[in-house]
């Protein structure tokens, strides 16, 4: 009973809480820095679980921020933002075919049907209903809406 109670097996604790405080702070400011040294404190938390002392503790806490800081903070930014996702889904819309539903009568838009949902539709030329139509890019205006050209 008196191990559990002594300052070495307490530190890991401390390290535990510091941790958790990091990580509920980068829910308050999503800037996604503050989370690393979460990361730091939970992996000098296990360096005092398995008895380093005070300054290793300290070491480790402070080069293991800045390791998965410089590591991984660019890629967890895009992923968690959503950019990763829209440049993903962007490559896998252009050049694909789609259906015409209602006619595109330039300048006014007409509706496509892409990959079971149903899109508006801009082309500098007129298409009719049930022609089929290649996506070129996403209007810059209306990102619900695709700049397409007739399928030869």
């Amino acid at each position: 009973m008196e191990s559990f109670v002594s300052a070495q097996n307490i530190q890991w604790l401390i390290w535990l809480g510091i941790g958790l405080v990091f990580v509920i702070a980068e829910l308050a400011v999503p800037a996604f820095i503050v989370v690393f040294f979460g990361a730091g404190a939970f992996i000098a938390g296990a360096t005092a679980f398995f008895g380093a002392s005070v300054p290793v503790q300290l070491v480790v806490f402070g080069v293991s921020s800045v390791i998965l800081l410089l590591l991984f903070r660019k890629m967890m930014a895009a992923t968690f933002t959503g950019e990763k996702a829209e440049d993903e889904q962007e490559r896998n819309v252009i050049g694909q075919l789609a259906e015409v539903v209602d006619a595109i009568r330039p300048p006014q838009p007409g509706r496509i049907k892409f990959q079971g949902s149903f899109w508006s539709a801009r082309s500098s030329e007129p298409v009719e209903p049930d022609s089929m139509v290649r996506i070129v890019k996403r209007d810059e205006n209306d990102v619900n809406t695709f700049v397409v050209e007739k399928e030869q």
